[in-house]
């Protein structure tokens, strides 16, 4: 697809992933409205995305509230006569124990980071089949495929994204639609100090370096680009995938001596 021109909705574009993208699709000649939550930061994310010389709106949106979605893609339609791109980024994540979690921050989460995805796309559909184009991204993640101690909830959501966008892709080829699956690994953004918590977890080893969120949204305007199918960032989040298909017997032997052996995490205090 060529983005020069393309309009472009990223949604959780106020921080890391989802501004990353909004400022390379901006780059790369598309017009792009950014939403998130975070009035104050999303702004501050629209001017720099402004700074790359294309049209740029940043429309404060709850993405797990179905009518502020509508409202999204109504203005986005309103002001730049259609919608070719949606980026379906918006997410947070949850440490929380499967047997003990809190059941509201579990619907939470499954709200904002899979309902919300299903509300943007249905959104968007009927102005991308009046048009006969368009490409949905659903952002997930490698904890989709290869969950963690402490994260179930958050992989959920995220390999709900993956079944969805599978799903979604045969639904809407004949209407010219296509849907990619991007998933990251893990990346430096302030998303791991911004999780809810329930139980204190281990903070990632100095070994792990986060890929930067640069590299992410690139990788995302490629795929729009390309219209491929499932993304993986780099070769080390593939690889740890296809290890865990062929031998989840030492990975899980992996994740218990670095999640699980020094001790068990601590519930937090509220």
């Amino acid at each position: 697809m060529e983005v020069k021109g393309a309009r472009v909705i990223v949604t959780g574009a106020s921080s890391g992933i989802g501004r990353a993208a909004a400022v390379e699709f901006a780059r790369a000649g598309a017009h792009v409205v950014l939403a998130a939550r975070d009035r104050t930061a999303l702004e501050e994310a629209t001017r720099e995305a402004s700074a790359m010389g294309t049209r740029c709106l940043a429309v404060p949106t709850d993405v797990s509230d179905r009518a502020q979605v509508q409202a999204l893609v109504e203005r986005t339609v309103a002001e730049l006569g259609g919608v070719d791109v949606l980026v379906n980024n918006a997410g947070l994540g949850l440490d929380a124990a499967v047997a003990d979690g809190s059941l509201d921050n579990m619907r939470y989460l499954v709200d904002v980071n899979f309902f919300g995805a299903i509300h943007c796309l249905q959104a968007v559909v009927p102005h991308m089949r009046r048009q006969g184009r368009g490409v949905i991204v659903n952002v997930s993640s490698v904890a989709g495929r290869l969950a963690i101690p402490y994260s179930a909830i958050y992989a959920a959501t995220k390999a709900a994204l993956i079944a969805l966008s599978d799903a979604a892709r045969l639904e809407l080829r004949e209407d010219g639609i296509r849907v990619v699956c991007v998933l990251p690994g893990y990346t430096a953004t302030a998303f791991h100090q911004n999780k809810l918590r329930e139980v204190a977890t281990p903070a990632p080893s100095r070994a792990v370096r986060g890929v930067p969120a640069s590299k992410v949204g690139r990788r995302i305007v490629q795929a729009v680009q390309r219209e491929e199918r499932t993304v993986y960032v780099t070769m080390t989040d593939r690889l740890a995938v296809l290890l865990k298909e062929m031998a989840p017997g030492l990975v899980d032997w992996g994740m218990r001596r670095l999640w699980l052996a020094s001790r068990r995490p601590q519930p937090i205090s509220s």
